[in-house]
């Protein structure tokens, strides 16, 4: 793969949790051992979607229904449209969720073949591994308050790739 090849935003937008959905009434205290897991990098999961051919809908059809989904999920789990913040009066971090949160949602296109960034092998050269990292969204980890998760489509030739990050104090691999 080709040191050129990058990822391009053409748009971000957000997935409100839907009005139906239970909110938590008081904030979601992370654990002692939870909001350590604060300071490692977040999370970044990136799954690819090879294209089916003729029968394969275009990008913007598979980005609504990326949104849909993304916004029934968020009826159920709405904490992860919510915001990390320190709450002052306890030292505590939280997890606070309002019926104003959303999520990031990056739409993105590149010029990399899915198989080959899917199928790297082991030794990928670093080039392919910086083409990885632009998969998933950035979600900042630096300074509270943030967002909890993000979400990214990125339309690549032959294929999709989606990508999500979330904090690791909120999610682990095992339950990610």
């Amino acid at each position: 793969m080709s040191a050129a090849v990058t990822v391009r935003v053409v748009g971000v937008s957000h997935v409100a949790v839907p009005a139906k959905a239970a909110l938590p009434t008081e904030p979601m205290k992370l654990t002692a051992t939870e909001a350590l897991w604060l300071r490692i990098p977040v999370l970044q999961h990136v799954l690819f979607y090879e294209s089916a051919g003729s029968s394969w809908p275009p990008f913007d059809g598979i980005v609504d229904s990326l949104r849909s989904s993304l916004g029934a999920t968020l009826a159920t789990f709405a904490p992860l449209a919510g915001r990390l913040v320190h709450l002052e009066d306890t030292g505590d971090v939280a997890i606070v969720c309002s019926a104003s949160d959303a999520v990031r949602f990056v739409e993105a296109e590149c010029d990399a073949d899915v198989r080959s960034v899917a199928g790297g092998g082991g030794d990928a050269p670093d080039d392919d591994l910086r083409l990885l990292e632009q998969l998933a969204p950035e979600l900042d980890m630096g300074e509270l308050p943030t967002s909890v998760m993000a979400v990214q489509s990125t339309r690549l030739v032959g294929g999709v790739a989606v990508g999500v990050t979330v904090h690791h104090g909120v999610a682990d691999g095992k339950s990610f």
